[in-house]
């Protein structure tokens, strides 16, 4: 009797198992992430357009964007910086709901923009392009990532 009763258990415990790890394997979707960082140190014109980052895709789709530039500002006036994400190095076209940020960074100071949006096409590339206005001295990017997070 007690032979039964510890196979029954075994049994009950093995068949959870199989049917929990069946369950959850039918359910589970494998994560997609493309990512690059850079350090690159890319000086921006005062209107000019700097390709300052990008990530290849592995496949067409609809993706979660996030990221952040930094730029070093060694003028001695403020200037205004933006960045977008493009299917095109250089290009002043941004995606449809992709990241464009922007801030004014003080003289001799430091910021950071936000790179955070969504894309959906065809393209496997993306770039993240930046400008700076109003640029008398060196604005210089610093510190940057760009992660697109497949959506299924």
């Amino acid at each position: 009797m007690k032979f039964t009763s510890v196979f029954s258990i075994r049994t009950f415990v093995l068949a959870a198992f199989v049917a929990a790890t069946g369950l959850a394997s039918t359910h589970t979707a494998s994560a997609q992430v493309y990512s690059r960082n850079t350090s690159a140190d890319y000086q921006l014109q005062s209107g000019g357009y700097t390709t300052v980052n990008a990530v290849i895709l592995g496949n067409s789709g609809a993706f979660t964007l996030l990221g952040q530039q930094s730029f070093a500002n060694g003028s001695s006036q403020p200037v205004f910086v933006y960045c977008w994400v493009s299917t095109v190095a250089g290009s002043t076209t941004t995606v449809p709901y992709g990241p464009v940020s922007s801030a004014t960074i003080p003289a001799g100071g430091w910021g950071t923009l936000p790179l955070n949006g969504f894309y959906t096409a065809g393209a496997t590339e993306l770039y993240v392009v930046c400008r700076a206005s109003n640029a008398t001295g060196s604005i210089v990017s610093g510190a940057g990532n760009i992660t697109a997070a497949y959506v299924p």
